[in-house]
């Protein structure tokens, strides 16, 4: 069975239960090569995907293949600690990389996994079988993180299911924080439980509520409620046999285009268009968007009785409507706002992280830092306790002067690769 055909995979409860220090392309990437392989898993040590096809199957529209391969061989580094909740109360399952061995070559995905997970990952005693399609919808690591724990508990006879209480600190290592992370359980509501539950809500057809148990005064444990409440087309695809054809035409055939028209268009791309009418360079991202406006446009247009020869119209004719552009192009400066404030958040995440390993090695880096506050009021709060040590340990502006201090002076090397890495991507997205 090729790629594009596996919609779901069987996932074994343990590898759902993970502590989760991997990215959100890592976790996509691992669930479609475990779709890929598992058929093979008993007879076969290797296996094999192309790269454009794996692109395709995890939505992955941007051209920086680069990006792809680097985050298929980082998963031979990623060490993960398995069965956290410990569902299968049978199998101890320990330690073990996602990924034995990767090798990309001639636009070719060969990978392995180890003798260990083939035999733990094929036909196991408790699993869920997860949708290939729904995870590429979530845009945070959280929420599909939070998803497939969630369906590990569903019931599908009582269209319900319930996990565990869970207590915070097994919950963060499910979620990949690091200790110190959100060590308010307000700001690990907030930042991570809320907007998780809202984007499942938003995007599937199941409803997660989230229970609280105290100890004390404090919230120490979670438990989430998972009910199946109405359908929607995500679960599966309204056109299963056209995944394999370019976005272009698929996008065409689900706006009723002839699929021969949709796939000639498609082909042609840009020369598809009217020559006189082609747009100049740069008014539209891709051919994809410009195609996409144009299937906007016909569901507001007036007096037409053929919407499909519309859209074929008016994408060769270049059809006009500036007040939807406007519109369109508000949205796209919203989403790109979004993403450059997204990917902020993800760079002061991983550079703090960063920074708190570098002063856990070297403590006398606080103290070198502090030397050269110049804010009036960050020197107060140093002179207020008995050292830069407990100052930096207490947050707020302290620690924020002195990260800003250590980033720019002391820890330039150690942070060199997330910063190219933040800019490349920033660039990506403002281009």
């Amino acid at each position: 069975m090729h790629l594009a055909e596996i919609n779901e995979v069987i996932k074994a409860s343990p590898a759902i239960q993970i502590q989760s220090k991997i990215t959100h392309l890592q976790r996509r990437a691992w669930n479609v090569l475990l779709a890929n392989a598992y058929n093979e898993l008993p007879n076969k040590d290797i296996h094999q995907v192309s790269v454009a096809e794996l692109a395709r199957k995890l939505g992955f529209n941007s051209r920086d293949f680069d990006h792809l391969k680097e985050t298929l061989e980082a998963l031979v580094d990623c060490k993960i600690k398995w069965n956290l909740l410990n569902k299968d109360k049978q199998e101890k399952w320990g330690v073990a990389s996602l990924l034995s061995e990767v090798d990309i070559e001639n636009g070719l995905c060969t990978y392995a996994f180890t003798p260990y997970l083939r035999y733990k990952l094929y036909n196991p005693r408790i699993y869920a079988k997860l949708n290939l399609r729904l995870q590429n919808q979530f845009t945070s690591q959280y929420a599909l993180v939070l998803w497939e724990v969630c369906f590990d508990y569903f019931d599908a006879d009582r269209d319900q299911g319930e996990t565990p209480f869970i207590p915070l600190e097994r919950f963060r290592e499910l979620m990949g924080l690091e200790k110190d992370e959100y060590s308010m359980f307000k700001e690990l509501n907030r930042n991570v439980i809320k907007p998780a539950i809202k984007e499942i809500n938003a995007l599937t057809d199941y409803h997660v509520e989230v229970e609280h148990k105290r100890l004390g005064r404090r919230i120490a444990e979670l438990k989430f409620r998972i009910i199946k409440v109405k359908q929607l087309p995500v679960q599966e695809s309204l056109f299963p046999d056209i995944e394999n054809l370019p976005p272009v035409a698929i996008e065409l055939i689900q706006a009723k285009i002839d699929q021969n028209v949709a796939v000639q268009i498609a082909d042609k791309d840009w020369d598809f268009v009217t020559p006189e009418k082609v747009p100049s360079p740069g008014s539209y991202s891709d051919f994809l968007g410009y195609v996409a406006e144009k299937i906007e446009m016909s569901v507001d247009a007036v007096g037409v009785k053929n919407r499909a020869g519309y859209i074929v119209e008016a994408i060769r004719e270049n059809y006009q409507d500036p007040e939807l552009q406007k519109q369109r192009q508000a949205r796209a400066e919203r989403a790109k706002q979004k993403a450059l404030e997204d990917l902020k958040m993800e760079y002061n995440a991983k550079r703090n992280t960063l920074l708190r390993q570098a002063v856990h090695a070297d403590p006398g880096l606080v103290d070198a830092a502090a030397e050269r506050v110049q804010s009036y009021i960050v020197r107060q709060r140093l002179v207020e306790q008995p050292s830069a040590m407990a100052a930096y340990q207490k947050g707020g502006m302290v620690a924020a002067e002195i990260n800003a201090i250590l980033a720019a002076e002391f820890c330039q090397d150690l942070l060199a690769p997330v910063v190219v890495a933040y800019e490349d991507e920033k660039v990506r997205i403002l281009r």
